[in-house]
């Protein structure tokens, strides 16, 4: 397969940005989840301030974000998101069958607040074939979720949980087999900000980086079915950010833009393709690239 490198153009000025970056590279998610999230961070404060008021969770599709959180206070958010399986666009003249939390790749972009208590709904759209759960990183708890909200076709499930962890975490689906509804793209972003808040900033930006397993060779066009042989050995087809070929071309600024001071979180998941992330790097070049979260079997190392 040739390698690729990202052209952009440029819409519009925007002096500083903060880009939610997410790399999500690999198959394998594994078990690095509720166990590695269990423990709080050091010197985290405790989730201890009165839960007050109601409010529904704002979720969007990447590269958008949701706006920050103005309140001073913990309450309750409701969360819904309704899983969808989908045919869509992933490159010109391929089309793909994908598994999807609220109808894209990546998910739904949630953001909560340190001390929450989050209401999550799971909807399992009746056009399903498969049984689908969520497993949220930000979750202290039995598989971050994924042991409550186990949903056939047609279904709901519902849990609750408090934010007890400030963080950008990734949140996915772990019904059996993991990899291959990762691979089929069930996987987004949570951010819990902290009580106090984040630095003000322009704007800021969801992005993901994605593996795709098709039987067909890169460019064949028509419906091309997930396989699972190249999966298990690591070949993807298409390494994308967003979901699908060429999707950032015509939603981000250009090069001069992000190249101005900027906060940028990355968390990073998989094995093999950590590499393809420098092509988005360089235009990163004078930000402030924060580790939000990793793991899988190798790391991604600047070069």
């Amino acid at each position: 397969m040739q390698k690729r490198v990202l052209s952009w153009r440029c819409h519009g000025g925007v002096s500083v940005v903060r880009l939610a970056l997410v790399l999500l590279a690999g198959l394998v998610i594994g078990a690095a989840s509720t166990t590695a999230q269990s423990q709080k961070p050091e010197g985290a404060p405790a989730a201890s301030a009165e839960v007050t008021g109601q409010e529904t969770a704002v979720l969007t599709d990447a590269p958008l974000v949701p706006p920050p959180i103005k309140r001073d206070h913990p309450t309750r958010v409701i969360v819904n998101l309704e899983v969808r399986e989908v045919v869509q666009r992933l490159a010109d003249g391929v089309d793909y069958t994908f598994w999807t939390f609220g109808g894209r790749v990546p998910g739904k972009f949630i953001r909560v607040k340190h001390g929450d208590v989050v209401e999550f709904h799971l909807h399992n759209h009746p056009s399903s074939k498969m049984p689908h759960n969520i497993d949220l990183h930000a979750v202290t708890g039995p598989g971050g979720g994924a042991t409550s909200t186990f949903t056939a076709p047609g279904h709901s499930s519902q849990f609750s949980f408090t934010a007890l962890n400030p963080g950008l975490y990734v949140y996915h689906c772990a019904t059996a087999p993991v990899g291959m509804h990762v691979a089929n793209g069930m996987y987004g972003l949570i951010l819990v900000e902290p009580r106090e808040g984040l630095p003000p900033v322009d704007r800021e930006y969801y992005i993901m980086q994605s593996e795709f397993y098709t039987k067909g060779r890169h460019g064949a066009e028509g419906l091309q079915p997930f396989d699972m042989e190249k999966a298990i050995d690591e070949r993807p087809t298409y390494v994308v950010f967003n979901g699908a070929v060429n999707s950032l071309v015509a939603t981000m600024p250009c090069r001069r833009t992000l190249a101005k001071p900027s906060s940028s979180s990355l968390v990073m998941a998989g094995q093999t393709w950590c590499r393809r992330f420098t092509s988005l790097e360089r235009f990163l070049t004078g930000s402030t690239l924060k580790v939000a979260q990793r793991y899988g079997r190798k790391m991604c190392r600047r070069r």
